[in-house]
């Protein structure tokens, strides 16, 4: 088959189409065929790009990977006082992101690649939520604790999204949420 016979679809064009139904229908909407109808090109064009579905789940999770866990770590790294990270993190985590698709990944926890992908996401999520932390004076444990209580709640209110869309249904309310959040997670900090 030559490149023309793949379509005007490139590989990226395909993994975009395989996070949105991820995010629309969850792992099982990952398929050649419903793909190719989205993308209008045939099936032959998959084959071009990826050898099966699961290499198509690869590139998906690598995606994923850099573009939400990776890229957001580096961008959130960067800024200086750890104060500011943690509160301009938790805006990005629960006001600005849909994170719809953590939730379909986490349902879909028992697929081997997924749980990997997921369990990456977790360390290095948890990892910069802990630098913050310590940066802010908490002992190792407790910086340790408040990050995987921070991303708990990320993930509980990804859930609630979904499951129950009516309690957290505005940007006031999620706002409203996010600072009670934050009161918790720095009850003890002292301010500079």
């Amino acid at each position: 088959m030559s490149r023309a016979d793949a379509g005007t679809k490139d590989r990226d064009d395909w993994i975009e189409a395989a996070l949105a139904a991820i995010e629309e229908g969850g792992l099982g909407a990952v398929a050649v065929e419903p793909l190719a109808r989205r993308l209008g090109v045939t099936k032959g064009s998959f084959y071009w790009h990826f050898a099966d579905r699961r290499a198509l789940l690869g590139a998906v999770l690598a995606t994923w990977q850099q573009r939400f866990v990776d890229d957001t770590a580096e961008r959130f790294d960067a800024i200086a006082d750890p104060r500011e990270r943690l509160h301009l993190l938790l805006q990005h985590a629960f006001v600005e992101l849909e994170p719809t698709v953590i939730v379909r990944l986490m349902a879909a926890g028992d697929d081997e690649d997924v749980a990997a992908a997921l369990t990456v996401a977790a360390a290095s999520r948890i990892a910069l939520l802990q630098r913050a932390f310590s940066q802010l004076g908490l002992t190792p444990a407790a910086a340790r604790n408040r990050a995987a209580l921070a991303y708990s709640s990320y993930l509980g209110l990804a859930q609630l999204r979904l499951q129950a869309p009516g309690l957290l249904d505005s940007p006031r309310k999620v706002s409203a949420f996010l600072r009670d959040v934050e009161t918790a997670l720095l009850h003890d900090v002292a301010r500079p």
